[in-house]
C-alpha cells in the first residue's frame, strides 16, 4: 500500500504537465481558428474620390490641393540658348453642388506668375468622366536684371474639357484647352511699347496619369504639349517671332 501511495504521488506532476499541455494546444487551436473567421479588413479605396485631373462628381464643398512641378523646354530661337525652367504650381478644387465645381491654380517662376480661376461641371458614367470649363488668367512678368527692366500684364481665357477612365486605383485623363488672349500690355521701364486686343494663342493637349502611391496619397503626372504663339513665362522678353511653337512640359504632382 505503501509503495501504491508512492508511486501515485510521484506520477501526478507529469499528469498535470500533460494536461497543461494538452489545453494549451487546445487553446492555440482555438485561437488560429477564431482569427480565420475574423474578416480581413478591406481595402475600399476608390481613385474616384481621390483624384484631381479625373472627371467626377466633386464632394459638395469638399476641398483638395495639390502642389508640384513643371518641367519646362522653350524653343532655342525664343531664348536664344534652349533652357529647361521648373515652375512651381499649386491647383486647388472646391466642390459645389449640381456636379459643379471651382478650380484654382497659380503658376509661377518668380519673375512671371500666372492665376487661373473657373469653373467646372462634371459627368461620370461608370468608369467614363467628362469635364468642360472657362478659366479666366491674369499674367504678370518682371525682368529686372542684365540691363532690362521690362514687365507685361495679360488677361487670358481657357475654354476647356476633359475626358477620363479610371480603374480602382489608377485614372487617366486627357485635357484640351485654348489659349485666347483678351488683352496684353508689355512696357520697358515705364514705356509702353506694345499692346494687344483679342486673339487666339494657340491650345494645349495634356495627358495626366493619376496612381494611388501610398494609402489615400495619390501622384499626379501629366505630359503636355504647348503649341502656342507666345508662351507667357517668357513675354517679358519681347519675342519677335509670329509663328506658332511646340513646348513640351513635365508635370508632377502630389495630392495634398
Amino acid at each position: 500500500m505503501t509503495s501504491a501511495f508512492y508511486c501515485f504521488i510521484v506520477n501526478i506532476p507529469g499528469k498535470l504537465f500533460m494536461k497543461i499541455r494538452l489545453a494549451i494546444f487546445h487553446l492555440l487551436i482555438l485561437s488560429i481558428l477564431a482569427s480565420a473567421q475574423e474578416p480581413v479588413p478591406k481595402d475600399t479605396f476608390d481613385i474616384t474620390s481621390h483624384a484631381m485631373q479625373f472627371p467626377h462628381h466633386y464632394k459638395k464643398w469638399g476641398f483638395q490641393v495639390s502642389a508640384g512641378l513643371s518641367m519646362v523646354k522653350p524653343p532655342e530661337d525664343l531664348l536664344e540658348s534652349a533652357i529647361q525652367a521648373p515652375l512651381a504650381n499649386v491647383h486647388l478644387t472646391f466642390g459645389l453642388p449640381w456636379k459643379l465645381s471651382l478650380e484654382s491654380d497659380l503658376t509661377t517662376i518668380i519673375v512671371s506668375n500666372q492665376l487661373r480661376v473657373g469653373p467646372r461641371i462634371s459627368f461620370l458614367v461608370r468608369n467614363f468622366g467628362i469635364k468642360g470649363g472657362w478659366d479666366i488668367a491674369y499674367v504678370y512678368g518682371q525682368l529686372k536684371q542684365s540691363g532690362f527692366n521690362n514687365s507685361t500684364q495679360a488677361w487670358m481665357h481657357y475654354p476647356n474639357i476633359s475626358f477620363g477612365y479610371k480603374l480602382k486605383k489608377m485614372a487617366f485623363t486627357l485635357n484640351g484647352e485654348l489659349a485666347i488672349v483678351a488683352n496684353v500690355s508689355t512696357k520697358s521701364g515705364e514705356i509702353e511699347v506694345s499692346r494687344s486686343k483679342t486673339f487666339l494663342n494657340g491650345g494645349t493637349l495634356t495627358f495626366y496619369l493619376e496612381q494611388r502611391i501610398h494609402r489615400n496619397k495619390v501622384l499626379i503626372v501629366g505630359l503636355k504639349d504647348n503649341y502656342v504663339k507666345f508662351y507667357w513665362p517668357t513675354w517679358m522678353l519681347f519675342s519677335t517671332f509670329n509663328r506658332f511653337y511646340h513646348i513640351p512640359e513635365l508635370y508632377i504632382s502630389w495630392i495634398l
